[in-house]
């Protein structure tokens, strides 16, 4: 199994506190962080560390390493359903996780099904769209109801610096159509820009996304932290 050590990542860590830019409620309940670019430490900037959250993760693959939402599940109690296409992996992840993975196309998978199994109201705290290659990403933002649910926090994985200019576009429209606010574009990893990060303007306090809010392409580390 991948370790961090496999990756090139900055991770947060509990006395880096005092570098965030917004010293959310419960903070100090983290140790470190997982997700690779910052992602969760994003979702509970925005949402002012909320206990008990709900969350969608499409492309689930690790449960731990470089994983957007164990954070959130094992020190916030966050309940929530995972996809991952490969029955190995949703194997592996459901005998480390308490919340399901399921077995499933992301492109094809009936969300109002699973999500209504799971309970979840019509507004989910966090999105996560990270399956490969991009164009698949772009095909299951296509299938998901986002005329039924709202995701209070969205990060997206474009890839735009491998993929068409026109496929990063046309989900920035999707969003846009939908009423979402983006608050970071092309997020960098080593360099690279890789991800989208949104946000619902109906639930979330502008005056939090102010904070955050930038035209910049940072890595995830300086949108979250005085580094």
């Amino acid at each position: 199994m991948p370790s961090f050590s496999d990756y090139t990542c900055f991770r947060y860590f509990k006395e880096n506190i005092t570098t965030l830019k917004y010293e959310f409620g419960n903070a100090n309940l983290i140790d470190n962080n997982y997700s690779q670019s910052f992602q969760d430490m994003f979702v509970l900037s925005v949402l002012g560390g909320k206990k008990n959250g709900t969350y969608v993760e499409i492309g689930g693959d690790d449960p731990i390493v470089i994983n957007n939402t164990y954070l959130l599940e094992s020190v916030y109690n966050w309940k929530g359903v995972s996809f991952e296409i490969e029955s190995e992996k949703v194997n592996y992840y459901n005998s480390v996780r308490k919340n399901n993975c399921v077995c499933e196309n992301a492109i094809t998978a009936d969300y109002i099904k699973i999500f209504e199994e799971n309970n979840f109201s019509n507004q989910i705290d966090y999105l996560q769209l990270d399956i490969d290659p991009s164009e698949q990403t772009l095909a299951c933002l296509k299938n998901l109801p986002l005329d039924t649910y709202r995701f209070s926090v969205i990060t997206y994985e474009t890839d735009a610096y491998r993929s068409s200019f026109e496929s990063v576009e046309e989900s920035r429209s999707i969003f846009r159509d939908n009423g979402y606010q983006l608050i970071a574009q092309n997020v960098l990893n080593c360099g690279h820009a890789f991800e989208d990060w949104y946000i619902d303007p109906n639930v979330i306090d502008s005056r939090v996304v102010d904070i955050f809010k930038t035209e910049q392409s940072l890595d995830g580390i300086s949108i979250i932290c005085n580094i």
